[in-house]
C-alpha cells in the first residue's frame, strides 16, 4: 500500500509505503493514478516526485562544489585542468541518448536553445526565455543548479583571482566555471565561436543569464576577450 504521509523526522511528506511498494518509482505511481482518474492523488504524486527529483539534484550540485573547492586548494589553475580532464572524456563517458560532442557543434542555433532550456527545466530553476532581433535570451532566476547554489549556501568554493575560464571575474563558483568550459572557451577552441554566452550575477540574488546568438558574427567581440579569446568570424 502507498502511504504519502508527513514524517516528524523530516517535517514534510514522505512515502512510507509497505515494503513491497516503496521502490516503485513515485512518476509511475503519479501515471498510474492520472489513468485510473484520481486526480487529486496524481497532483500530489507529482509534487512530492519533483520535491524528491530536486533533492537528489542538489546533493550532486554540492558534492561538486565540494570536489572542485578541494582541487583548488591544490591550485586554482587545477580547476581548469579537472574541467578540461572532463569534457574531454565526455563522449566516452555519455548517458544514453547524450548527444556527443561533435553533434553539439553542429546543431544550429535554436536546437541549442531547446536543448539548454531542456537542461534549465531539468535543473529545476526557474526560467524565461525571449526572442531579440539578433539573439535568444534565457533569464535563470535563479538557475537550478549553480545560481540556486548560490543562494543556498554561504561556503561555495569561488576564484580568488579571475582566469579566462571564470569570464574575467573574481569570486565566481568553480562549479558554474564548467559553463564557461562546455559552453563558450572548447566552442571556440573547436570551432570558432560559442555555443551560448553566460553572463553570471554579480551577487546570488542576480539572475544569470544565457545569450544564444542567431549568427556567429553577430556576437560581440567582448565575449571572445573575456575568456582569453579573439573572434575570427566576421
Amino acid at each position: 500500500m502507498i502511504k504519502l504521509e508527513h514524517s516528524e523526522v523530516f517535517k514534510r511528506k514522505l512515502r512510507q509505503d509497505d515494503v513491497e511498494d516503496l521502490a516503485i518509482p513515485t512518476a509511475d505511481l503519479a501515471i498510474e493514478a492520472i489513468k485510473s482518474g484520481r486526480l487529486v492523488e496524481a497532483i500530489e504524486l507529482i509534487e512530492y516526485g519533483r520535491g524528491e527529483d530536486t533533492r537528489i539534484h542538489d546533493a550532486f550540485v554540492a558534492i561538486m562544489d565540494a570536489l572542485c573547492t578541494r582541487i583548488a586548494e591544490y591550485g586554482e589553475e587545477e580547476v581548469e585542468k579537472a574541467w578540461r580532464f572532463r569534457n574531454s572524456r565526455r563522449d566516452q563517458y555519455a548517458l544514453p541518448g547524450e548527444l556527443g560532442v561533435q553533434t553539439l557543434l553542429e546543431m544550429s542555433v535554436e536546437t541549442a536553445v531547446q536543448r539548454g532550456v531542456e537542461t534549465q527545466r531539468s535543473h529545476h530553476g526557474s526560467n524565461t526565455v525571449t526572442e531579440e532581433h539578433d539573439r535568444y535570451v534565457v533569464r535563470c532566476d535563479p538557475c537550478g543548479s549553480g545560481g540556486r547554489l548560490r543562494r543556498r549556501s554561504q561556503n561555495i568554493g569561488v576564484t580568488k583571482k579571475a582566469y579566462p575560464w571564470s569570464w574575467g571575474r573574481v569570486g565566481v563558483p568553480y562549479y558554474c566555471c564548467h559553463c564557461a568550459f562546455v559552453n563558450e572557451i572548447e566552442p571556440i577552441e573547436a570551432r570558432g565561436y560559442p555555443i551560448r554566452i553566460t553572463v553570471p550575477g554579480d551577487k546570488p540574488k542576480d539572475p544569470c543569464m544565457h545569450y544564444y546568438y542567431k549568427k556567429p558574427e553577430l556576437i560581440p567581440e567582448e565575449y571572445f576577450a573575456r575568456v582569453g579569446k579573439t573572434k575570427t568570424i566576421k
